[in-house]
C-alpha cells in the first residue's frame, strides 16, 4: 500500500484508506506521480506481514532515496537520511540496512515513511528482504561474498592488462580493457552495495548516484577507445576524436556535478553517450568482418549478448518476473564479463601474432646474417680446388676433403632450431677452415688453441669463433706468418673466450667503428646481435698498428636460451 505526499501515522492500517492503492515494490516514486513532469515529493509504504510464530525477524532494505524510517508495529525500527518537508531540510543518504524486528505477535505492520525532496526516482527502488536472522545474514553474507569475487576478478583481470600495456608499450587496446575492468569493479561495487558501504557508510546519496554514472561512463570510453584501436577506419581519425572529447567532456561534467538535480539531469544523457558511441562500434566491426578481420565476429556477439543481458535485467528488476535471484539481479555483470573475457581473448590472439611475427622477423635476421658470412671464401675454394686439379691433385683432394668437413659442420646451423655445437665442434671447425686458408696461404696461418679437454663438451651458440678467426685472416694478414691464439678458460659464471693474432692490428678509430653498434662487419654483428640477445654480451677490442688485435667475451653458462 502506499499513500503520496504524506507522512502517515506508523499504526494506522492504510487498506482502511479507500483513496489508497496498492503499488509494486520496487518501483520508483516517478512512475506514480499523476504529472510525470512533477515528482512525488514523499509518501507512506506500508505492508502487513503475517509470521507463523513471534520472534526476531530481520528486514533488509538496499536502495531507499533520498531518506527513510522504518516502523514495525508503529516502533521507530531504523532511520537512514533526515526526512525533510523542503530540499534544505531532507538529507539524502544511501545506506543499506539489516533491520532487527522483534515481535510478539505473529502479524506486523511495516511501515515505511520516505522523503523524495533531492531524488527524482524516489522511493524503495530496490527490493526489500524478509526473513529469519540466520537466512538474512547468511543471504547478505553469500552477497558479499559474490560481489567481492567479481569486483576481485575486474580487479585482477586489469591489473594484468595494465601490466601487459606496460611491457608492450604498443598494445594501447590493452590500456582500454584495463581501464574497462577497473569501471566494471566501481560499478558492481556500487550496483551491488554489501562491499561499498561496507567500507563507506551513511554517504550522501549523490556520491555512489555519481560513482554509478562515471562507472558507465568509464565503461563507454573504454570500449571506444579499444575497438579504436584494435579495429581502426584510418579515414576515421576527426570521428574518433569528436567522440572521444564529448565522453570525456562528459566525464567532467559527472565529477563536478554540484547536487544531485544536475547530476539526475546528467544521468539522462548517458542512454544517448551510449548510442553515440555503439554506432561507430558496431560499424567498425562490420568493417573488420568485411575484411575479413580475425574474431570480429567475436565481438559483434559479445556486444550483443552484453545488451541483450542488461535489457533482461532491467526488465526482470522492474516488472518483479518470478526468476532465480541470482540470474535476475547479475545478468548486466554476467554480460560484462562475457564481454570482457571475449575482447581479452581476441587482445591475447592479437599479441601472440605480433609476437610470433617478431619472432619470424628474429629468425629471418639471423638468417640473413648467417648468409652473408662466407660467401666470398666458398667461392675462392672452389677457384682453388678448379686451379689445383691441374697442378697438384692431391692437395686438390685434400682441399676438398677439408672443405667438406667445413660445410659439414657449418651448416648444421638451422635458424629455425635450437641448435648448439660442442666447443670441440667449434674447434674442429676452425681447424677445416684454416687448414683450406693455409693452402691458398702457403701455410701462413698457424693457428693455436688452449682450450682444456672437458670444456670441449661445452654447448655453444653456432659459429662463435670461426667469423672473428675469418676476420683475422682477411683484414690482419700481411704477407708474412701470422698467429692466431684461441683460449677458453671457465670463470664461476661463465667462460671467458679470447681471440688473438699479431697481425697488422687496427688503430683507435677503426677498433670503435668495429665494436660499435654501426658496424658494417657481417661477421662481427651476427655474433654481437646473437651475444646480446641471448648472453647479454658484447665483443671487446684491443689492438694496435703492427702489433696486432684480441678480442674477448663473456658466454654465460647456461647458454643459448632461445
Amino acid at each position: 500500500m502506499f499513500c503520496p505526499e504524506e507522512y502517515v501515522d506508523p499504526m494506522t492500517d492504510l487498506s482502511a484508506r479507500p483513496a489508497v492503492s496498492k503499488i509494486k515494490v520496487p518501483g520508483s516514486l516517478y512512475q506514480l506521480a499523476p504529472n510525470k513532469k512533477e515528482k512525488l515529493l514523499s509518501g507512506t509504504y506500508q505492508l502487513r506481514i503475517k509470521v507463523d510464530q513471534p520472534g526476531i525477524y530481520c528486514l533488509k532494505t538496499s536502495l531507499v532515496s533520498g531518506a527513510y524510517r522504518l516502523y514495525c508495529n508503529g516502533e521507530l525500527t531504523c532511520e537512514v537520511g533526515t526526512l525533510g518537508t523542503a530540499d534544505s531540510a531532507e538529507k539524502s543518504v544511501w545506506q543499506p540496512k539489516v533491520c532487527l524486528l522483534d515481535t510478539n505477535t505473529c502479524d506486523l505492520l511495516i511501515t515505511i515513511h520516505v522523503s523524495n525532496y533531492n531524488c527524482r526516482h524516489g522511493g524503495l527502488i530496490k527490493s526489500l528482504y524478509f526473513g529469519t536472522t540466520e537466512t538474512i545474514y547468511y543471504f547478505q553474507t553469500m552477497q558479499t561474498i559474490k560481489s567481492a569475487i567479481i569486483i576481485g576478478i575486474f580487479l585482477g583481470l586489469g591489473i594484468y592488462l595494465l601490466l601487459l600495456t606496460c611491457m608492450n608499450e604498443h598494445r594501447k587496446s590493452g590500456l582500454g580493457l584495463g581501464i574497462f575492468c577497473m569501471g566494471s569493479a566501481l560499478l558492481e561495487g556500487v550496483l551491488d552495495e554489501n562491499v561499498f558501504f561496507y567500507f563507506f557508510r551513511d554517504l550522501p546519496l549523490i556520491i555512489p548516484m555519481k560513482g554509478q554514472f562515471i562507472a558507465c561512463t568509464i565503461l563507454i570510453t573504454s570500449v571506444f577507445y579499444f575497438y579504436k584501436h584494435i579495429y581502426p577506419i584510418p579515414r576515421w581519425k576527426k570521428l574518433y576524436f569528436a567522440v572521444e572529447l564529448l565522453n570525456l567532456v562528459y566525464l567532467a561534467l559527472l565529477i563536478l556535478a554540484p547536487t544531485y538535480a544536475v547530476m539526475s539531469v546528467l544521468g539522462g544523457f548517458c542512454t544517448i553517450l551510449l548510442v553515440v558511441n555503439l554506432i561507430p562500434h558496431l560499424i567498425q566491426i562490420l568493417y573488420a568482418i568485411r575484411k575479413p578481420q580475425s574474431y570480429a565476429g567475436v565481438s559483434l556477439l559479445s556486444i550483443i549478448v552484453l545488451f541483450v543481458l542488461a535489457c533482461l535485467q532491467f526488465y526482470f528488476v522492474n516488472t518483479g518476473k518470478s526468476v532465480l535471484f541470482y540470474v535476475r539481479e547479475n545478468l548486466f555483470i554476467i554480460g560484462i564479463l562475457f564481454f570482457l573475457l571475449c575482447q581479452i581473448n581476441i587482445l591475447l590472439t592479437d599479441v601472440d601474432r605480433a609476437y610470433q611475427n617478431a619472432k619470424l622477423a628474429d629468425s629471418m635476421e639471423i638468417a640473413y646474417l648467417q648468409a652473408q658470412i662466407s660467401p666470398h671464401f666458398m667461392f675462392n675454394t672452389l677457384n682453388n680446388v678448379s686451379y689445383l686439379m691441374t697442378k697438384d691433385v692431391s692437395k686438390a683432394q685434400t682441399l676438398l676433403l677439408q672443405f667438406c668437413e667445413f660445410l659439414k659442420v657449418k651448416h648444421k646451423f638451422d635458424y629455425r632450431k635450437q641448435v648448439l655445437y660442442t666447443l670441440g665442434e667449434e674447434i674442429d671447425f676452425l681447424r677445416s677452415y684454416v687448414a683450406i686458408e693455409n693452402i691458398r696461404l702457403h701455410d701462413a696461418i698457424t693457428l693455436s688453441i688452449r682450450v682444456e679437454d672437458e670444456l670441449k663438451s661445452v654447448k655453444v651458440m653456432p659459429l662463435i669463433l670461426q667469423p672473428l678467426v675469418e676476420n683475422a685472416i682477411k683484414h690482419g694478414y700481411d704477407s708474412k706468418p701470422m698467429t692466431i691464439e684461441i683460449t677458453v678458460t671457465e670463470q664461476q659464471e661463465c667462460y671467458e673466450f679470447t681471440v688473438k693474432d699479431n697481425g697488422r692490428g687496427m688503430n683507435e678509430m677503426q677498433v670503435r667503428n668495429l665494436g660499435g653498434a654501426g658496424s658494417k662487419g657481417v661477421g662481427i654483428s651476427n655474433i654481437n646481435y646473437r651475444l646480446e640477445k641471448y648472453c647479454g654480451e658484447r665483443l671487446h677490442f684491443e689492438s694496435s698498428p703492427g702489433v696486432g688485435t684480441t678480442i674477448h667475451f663473456q658466454y654465460a653458462k647456461e647458454g643459448w636460451q632461445a
